[in-house]
Order: structure tokens, then sequence, then C-alpha cells
């Protein structure tokens, strides 16, 4: 790792209540939690997390963070997202966890950054530790201001790996000098000029584009395809792997009208559930409830109370309708992958990848340029997986690139769910009954 980076100081820290990681991660985590940060001999500051930015512009405030413990100037932080060959192991970016679980871990990477480069300066200029100050990515003797070492000179030529030698303190809100500020989104000029890349812009040389055939039912099974219209078009591959069929094309559109050329038939089974049974579907199969906040006596609660209010809410399936769909481009050479993709799990979605191909997790990067939306619907990966299983079969690049069509039917939509309440108060508005029941 620290040969990969080059020259400049690595920054190890141990960080963070351990019951929020192991929330995060949904399983045991290590006590020690590692992220990094890298110092470059140009005295830029690059912050590696597994966090992705798809509009929510967590770009913009986690390098807020980290220049202010860091004492940088916020022009000099580059963020590095998603990147799983670069950032540390994140579960994904969903339910608004990244400035609350990640936030603090970073903030803390600063602080411990900030204090061992003060310890670097101690001893590069002779001086007590008590004696020095860190501001705008100097350290400077307070007491003889002219005495001083910036952080590009301390990481010049080095890649130091070193722990501070006590805790560092998070600053204090009134210590804020680039948090709680209000600053221009640093994605902000290159979304309205449309100099940002997302996966649907990133291109390779001979990349060829996919289109899949696709089910008409979920649940319904493939009886019989003839290939042989799309076959005769000039320049279009066919492949047909298992329950993967797909045609490719130097060009979107003929790639499309291939799709078109293909009959296929397929056993589509009978719904049974609709729009209007869905409900009762749910209420029926609910399965064992589970019980996430209780207290208090509900029938004295009832008693209590002078109005009773008794409702049942109905909230159907929902499509996330991100204005990017899912998108995805695979490069396949030899036992590794590389696959640039929408979403918001990148490290999930390498596993995926991984056991697609049948390809070890180590040997399997996925780059997350911007997200265009996401919403929670940016998590399955589907798309990625087509496209690397495509890629390893053409030896060629490979963009899956959902149309509007596919988006909505074939995207995770937020779950359908029958709500119940029973609330009382009493006459002078006194809360005293909550019955809260959610089916889903």
């Amino acid at each position: 790792f620290l040969k990969t980076l080059g020259g400049g100081i690595i920054i190890l820290f141990w960080v963070g209540d351990a019951s929020i990681l192991e929330a995060q991660r949904g399983r045991g985590y290590p006590e020690d939690f590692n992220a990094y940060l890298r110092i470059g001999p140009d005295g830029r500051v690059t912050c590696f997390t597994g966090k992705i930015e798809m509009g929510q512009g967590v770009i913009t405030s986690l390098a807020q963070m980290l220049a202010d413990e860091l004492d940088v100037p916020l022009a000099s932080v580059d963020m590095v997202m998603g990147d799983t060959s670069q950032c540390p192991w994140d579960m994904g970016t969903f339910g608004s966890m990244t400035t609350r679980f990640f936030g603090p871990p970073l903030r803390a990477a600063g602080a411990e950054a900030r204090r061992v480069l003060i310890e670097l300066a101690a001893e590069r200029l002779q001086v007590p530790q008590d004696r020095l100050i860190a501001e705008d990515s100097v350290v400077f003797d307070k007491s003889q201001k002219d005495k001083k070492v910036t952080y590009a000179d301390l990481a010049q030529g080095k890649t130091i790996a070193r722990r501070a030698s006590a805790k560092a303190p998070l600053k204090d809100p009134s210590q804020f000098k680039v948090m709680n500020q209000p600053v221009l989104h640093r994605d902000a000029r290159d979304k309205v000029t449309g100099a940002a890349k997302y996966a649907g812009d990133i291109r390779l040389p001979g990349m060829l584009y996919a289109r899949l055939l696709r089910p008409p039912a979920h649940g319904a099974k493939l009886k019989q395809a003839d290939t042989s219209g799309a076959e005769r078009m000039e320049g279009v591959t066919v492949v047909r792997e298992g329950d993967l069929i797909a045609v490719l094309h130097q060009n979107p559109d003929q790639a499309g009208e291939a799709l078109s050329r293909i009959n296929s038939e397929f056993d589509v089974p009978q719904a049974k559930v609709d729009d209007e049974t869905i409900f009762d579907h749910l209420l029926a199969y609910a399965g064992q409830e589970r019980v996430v906040a209780e207290g208090g006596q509900l029938d004295a609660g009832q008693k209590q109370a002078e109005i009773v209010v008794e409702q049942t809410y109905l909230d159907g399936y929902k499509a996330h309708a991100a204005i990017e769909t899912h998108t995805a481009l695979a490069q396949v050479e030899g036992d590794k992958a590389t696959v640039w993709i929408s979403t918001q799990t990148p490290f999930p979605t390498r596993d995926q990848i991984a056991r697609a191909l049948g390809f070890s997790a180590e040997n399997v990067r996925v780059i997350t340029p911007f997200v265009g939306g996401g919403f929670g619907g940016k998590s399955p990966g589907q798309q990625a997986i087509e496209a690397a299983r495509l890629a390893k079969v053409t030896g060629k690049p490979v963009q899956v690139c959902w149309t509007r069509e596919e988006e909505f039917f074939f995207d995770s939509f937020r779950p359908a769910a029958v709500v119940k309440i029973k609330s009382g108060i009493t006459k002078d508005g006194k809360a005293t009954l909550w019955d809260y029941k959610v089916y889903y």
C-alpha cells in the first residue's frame, strides 16, 4: 500500500466508537479502525473514503471536516471517493450515515495527522511541541514566527508510517474555521458545465455497448430465443451464456436495433398480487414481528387518553427514478477486472462481481465516478455484473447502460408498507398513547 502511494506522509489512525462501526458494517468490526489520508510532497492533502458523491454534497463537507482538523486550506484537499483499490472498506453510502458515522473518524484522522506533523516539526526545528502552532499547512514557533516549516517540507521525499504519541483532541466548534461556513460545492462548476464524469461518460479504446434480452415480467422463464436476425447485422456480437443473452456493437443505437431483431418466447407466471392486493398480501405474510422500541403500558395509556385516533396508512412501491440510469463499464484483463459503476456500494458490488467472474476480490477494482442520484436504488449493482460477464466473454471493454424502461422495471424499489397507528392524548394535548406498527 505504501509503495502504491509513493512519496508523502501516511497517517494511520485507529479511532471510532466500536458499536457505531459494528452497526455500520453489519458484522463484527475490528477494534482498530484504519483509514488513510495522504500529505504529498507538494503539500496537497488527499482524503480517501469509501463513501461516494451522488448529489448530497459530502465531497465538500468531508473535505471541510478534514481541512479544519488538519489546519490546511480547504482548496488544498483532494477527495478520492469509492475506489476500492485506494479507499478504506466501507459498507456503502445510504441512510444518511456519511456525516454521522464516517465524519467523526475522518475528523479524528485530521487531528491525529496534525499532531504527528507537529511532532515531526518539533524534531526538525528543535523546538518543544508546546511552543508550536499549525495553521494553513505551516507549523511555526508561536514565540518566533519566522521559525517555521511547511507540511510540504516535512513530507518532501518521505514515506512515514507513524502514530501520535498522545491522543489528539477534536476541535471545539468555537474553533472551526472551515466547518460551519458556506462554501461553493467543489463539484458545482464541473456539473453545471458538463465536465463532470459519470459512469456513462467513461470511454475506453475498442469498447462495446451492450443491450440485454429482458423478460417481460418478473419470474418469467425463457423458453426460446432466435438471435439469427441480430447475428446478420454487421458489427454485431451476440453473446449467449446461461441466462445471459446480449447483443453488442460499437454504436449503442445499433446494439438497440440488434436487440429488436431477437425473437423470444417466455413462460410468464400469473401474478399473485397487484397494486390493489399488495397490502393484504403484506399483512398476511409479514412474518414474525420485531420490536424496535417499547416503553410504558399501552392499556394504561389508552385509559388516560381522552381523545384516541386510530388510522391505517398504505404506502405503495416507489421507483427511485434517478436522472442517471444504472450504468457500468467493465474491462477484464486476464484474471483482473476494473469496473466503473454508478453505485452506492462500491465494496459490496466488488465482491458480487468477483463471485460472478470467479475472481478473488483483490483482483477486482471498482471505481465510482459521480453518481447521478441514487436514493437507495443504486445499491444492488446488477448492471456491473452484466457488464463484467460480457467483458470477460468478449475480451473487450463493455458498457451496460439501462434504458429508462429497464430502470423502472428492474430497479430495486422502495418497499411498499402498511402502517397502523393508534394514538391518544388528553384534552390539554398531553400524549399518553402511541402504538405504531409497520408491515412490509
